[in-house]
């Protein structure tokens, strides 16, 4: 069971850490995009417990994690087709992800107007993550004049805490049909 506060370091979640890395994590505010981007060896000289760098590191590459790239095309004036590629970018182990498939809820939203334009719960399975393979979603949402400056993809995990992305798909350069 993955039970934590929301403000808590994610690698909690692993049963392979032992209490004392989970304090010296928290005390020297050690988060997984900081890790992600070290090496085990640094890990280990950051915790002060070198042996344990790469058992850090393992559980860093483990914890689900994707990366999300869109691309918008206009319909119409009111609609856009949004292709959605969703790369997987963490190491699967079936023995903390189970045999089958990541569960994620991908939505779209409008910040600046507090609304959902579309939601839609993935599956990420096993052999998809073990071979590195990208997914790519098409869908429409609408938009509306005057148009925001952006909307944000987000990404979260079903079963992992802490376990999220978002991507903005801007309106900057977007050019709409003629009317």
């Amino acid at each position: 069971d993955r039970r934590l506060w929301s403000f808590e370091n994610p690698l909690r979640q692993f049963g392979s850490l032992s209490h004392e890395i989970q304090l010296k994590l928290k005390s020297m505010r050690l988060t997984v995009d900081k890790l992600r981007d070290s090496r085990a060896e640094d890990i280990g000289q950051m915790i002060r417990h070198v042996r344990m760098g790469g058992t850090v590191k393992r559980c860093v590459d483990q914890l689900p994690y994707i990366g999300l790239a869109a691309s918008i095309q206009p319909i119409t004036r009111t609609v856009l087709r949004v292709r959605l590629t969703i790369e997987p970018l963490f190491d699967w182990n079936d023995r903390v992800h189970g045999s089958t498939a990541e569960p994620w809820w991908i939505w779209v939203e409008d910040a600046e107007n507090d609304h959902m334009y579309y939601s839609e719960y993935l599956l990420l399975p096993r052999k998809q993550v073990l071979e590195k393979e990208s997914q790519t979603l098409v869908f429409t949402i609408p938009i509306f004049e005057p148009l925001p400056p952006q909307y944000i993809v987000r990404a979260v995990s079903d079963r992992w805490i802490g376990a999220e992305a978002t991507a903005a798909i801007s309106f900057q350069h977007l050019i709409l049909p003629e009317r």
